[in-house]
């Protein structure tokens, strides 16, 4: 009969204290994850966008560091519309290329529009949830992972969730 993998110790506490940190100060660590993820997107996009449109590689870098410097600044003080930006691009991107097949630019920046809209309209309700229920269930699988048991894992889980729900409330309202 195998014996069961041996438990990597290191990194569940690694887990565990990510978990405790996303639950309590989710939403204040966004700033810094929106303005770094914006950043990204926007340069890469500026790159290949530039290059394809000009053919110049030395064009589309300065243009990339450009929109890196926007995406950064827009990310951090607009973190929502930053966030809702990627992920509308990105639902907008799986939409077109993977589901309907069709890679024309202009469908693909009106759905982005559109997506990044509804998600900027709802990310102020559920920003503070996702954030929590992300880091309580990082924090209860590493737990579990760790010995301890799953129903005390649960206790330590809402003890923690409703910390970091009333922290994160506090600092929005």
């Amino acid at each position: 009969m195998p014996s069961a993998p041996p438990v990597d110790v290191p990194a569940y506490i690694i887990a565990a204290v990510l978990g405790i940190v996303l639950c309590l100060w989710g939403v204040q660590l966004s700033r810094v994850i929106a303005s770094i993820t914006l950043a990204s997107v926007l340069g890469y996009l500026t790159y290949i966008y530039v290059h394809k449109a000009f053919g110049s590689i030395a064009l589309a870098i300065l243009f990339m560091f450009i929109a890196i410097g926007i995406g950064f600044a827009l990310g951090f003080t607009l973190f929502r519309l930053g966030l809702s930006i990627v992920f509308g691009y990105t639902l907008a991107s799986i939409l077109t290329k993977s589901v309907i097949g069709f890679r024309e630019t202009a469908l693909l920046l009106v759905l982005t529009i559109i997506f990044t809209a509804l998600i900027y309209v709802l990310s102020k309700y559920i920003l503070i949830l996702l954030f929590v229920a992300s880091g309580s269930a990082l924090l209860f699988k590493s737990l579990v992972a760790l010995g301890l048991a799953p129903t005390l894992s649960l206790i330590v889980i809402v003890v923690v969730a409703t910390v970091g729900i009333y922290n994160q409330l506090k600092r929005v309202i």
